[in-house]
C-alpha cells in the first residue's frame, strides 16, 4: 500500500505524541534529579533545561514544516479532550474561588506576591481571579457541547476565548513585578517558559475555536505539545519536591499552580485529537446547524442555569422529532 504525503504527515503526527510523552516522563526525571544540585552546580540543571528547549524546538520545527493545516475534527478522541476541558476549567473555578478565600481570610495572595504590596498587586489579583472564573465557566461549556457532538465546535462569543490569554499574562506580569532577579529568572526558567507557552497556546486555541473549520495555524500542534509537556515538568516536580520535603528545590517549582496540572491534559488531548480525530472540511455555519437546538436556544448565564446546559443530545430522539418545517 501506498502512503500519501498527507497520510505519512499524519502517521508522523502520532509518533510524535507518543514520542512527547515519553520525553515527558523522561525530562521529568532529569529535573528532579538534578534540581537539588542546582544551588552549588548549575551546569547539571543547565543540561537539563538545554535538553527541554532542544525538544521544544524539535517540536515547533515539524509543527511548521506539517504539510496540513489545523481543521475541524471529530470523532470519539474529541470526548478525551472535552473531559479534560472540564478538568481544566473546574481547576481554574476552583483555584480562582481559593484565591479570593485566602486573601480575604488571611490577607496572602499566591507566588510571588506572599503579602499584599501595592494596589497593583491587588488589581491584578482581582483580575486573576475574575478570567480564572471566566475561563474555567467558559471551557465547562464548552466541554458539555464537545463531547454531545463529538466535535470541537466554535464558542458563541468569541472575546471569552481570550480569558485564559488575559489570565496567563496577569500571572505574567505579577511576576516579572516581584521577582525579577537574574537567580530567580534561572531558577524558574522552566516555570517561566511554561507560562509563556500556555499564553501562546491559548492565543492560537481562542483563534481556533473562535473560527472553527477556517484554516488554523499550523504551529498550534506543536505549540500544544510543548505546553503540554512543560506543564506536565513542572506538576510532577512540584509533587516530588513536596512529597520529599526539600525546600530548596521546592522553591524552584513556586510558579507552578493547580490549574497549570489540567492546562497540561488540555494541550496534550488537544493535540491527539488532531492527530487521530477525523478532519472535516466545513465552515463555522455548517458546525452550527450540526448543534442540539436546546443548546443553540441559550447563551451566556443563561446557557449555564438551564435544565438543557448538562442534558445528553439524542440523535435517535432528534430524527423521531415532527418536522416543524411547512
Amino acid at each position: 500500500m501506498k502512503y500519501t504525503t498527507k497520510d505519512n504527515t499524519i502517521r508522523f503526527s502520532r509518533y510524535v505524541c507518543f514520542l512527547t510523552i515519553a520525553a515527558t516522563v523522561f525530562l521529568a526525571i532529569l529535573r528532579i534529579a538534578l534540581t537539588p544540585i542546582a544551588t552549588s552546580q548549575p551546569i547539571p540543571y543547565g543540561v537539563a533545561l538545554g535538553t527541554t528547549v532542544i525538544l521544544l524546538a524539535f517540536l515547533l520545527f515539524f509543527s511548521k514544516t506539517k504539510t496540513e493545516e489545523s481543521s475541524a475534527v471529530s470523532g470519539d478522541v474529541v470526548r478525551v479532550f472535552a473531559a479534560f476541558a472540564s478538568v481544566a476549567g473546574a481547576a481554574w473555578v476552583i483555584f480562582s474561588i481559593a484565591t479570593l478565600f485566602n486573601w480575604w481570610t488571611t490577607q496572602t495572595m499566591p507566588y510571588p506576591n506572599k503579602t499584599l504590596a501595592t494596589a497593583f498587586d491587588k488589581g491584578c489579583l482581582y483580575l486573576l481571579a475574575a478570567m480564572g472564573l471566566v475561563a474555567g465557566l467558559l471551557f465547562l461549556r464548552l466541554a458539555v457541547r464537545w463531547w454531545q457532538t463529538k466535535q470541537i465546535t466554535a464558542v458563541q462569543v468569541p472575546v471569552l476565548a481570550l480569558a485564559p490569554v488575559a489570565w496567563t499574562w496577569v500571572r505574567l506580569v505579577r511576576y516579572i513585578t516581584s521577582h525579577v532577579s537574574a537567580t530567580g529568572l534561572f531558577r524558574n526558567a522552566y516555570d517561566l517558559g511554561m507560562i509563556l507557552f500556555e499564553m501562546v497556546f491559548f492565543l492560537l486555541l481562542a483563534r481556533y475555536i473562535a473560527s472553527v473549520g477556517n484554516k488554523a495555524s499550523r504551529m498550534i500542534f506543536g505549540v500544544s505539545l510543548c505546553t503540554g509537556l512543560l506543564c506536565a515538568i513542572s506538576s510532577i516536580s512540584q509533587v516530588t519536591f513536596f512529597l520529599l520535603q526539600n525546600g530548596t528545590a521546592f522553591q524552584t517549582v513556586s510558579l507552578v499552580i493547580a490549574p497549570d496540572f489540567g492546562i497540561g491534559l488540555l494541550a496534550f488531548s488537544f493535540a491527539f485529537s488532531h492527530a487521530y480525530g477525523e478532519k472535516i472540511a466545513c465552515d463555522n455555519q455548517e458546525l452550527d446547524a450540526q448543534q442540539p437546538e436546546e443548546i443553540e436556544e441559550f447563551g451566556g448565564a443563561e446557557f449555564l442555569i438551564s435544565d438543557t446546559a448538562f442534558a445528553v443530545y439524542d440523535p435517535d430522539e432528534a430524527e423521531a422529532a415532527p418536522d416543524h418545517e411547512e
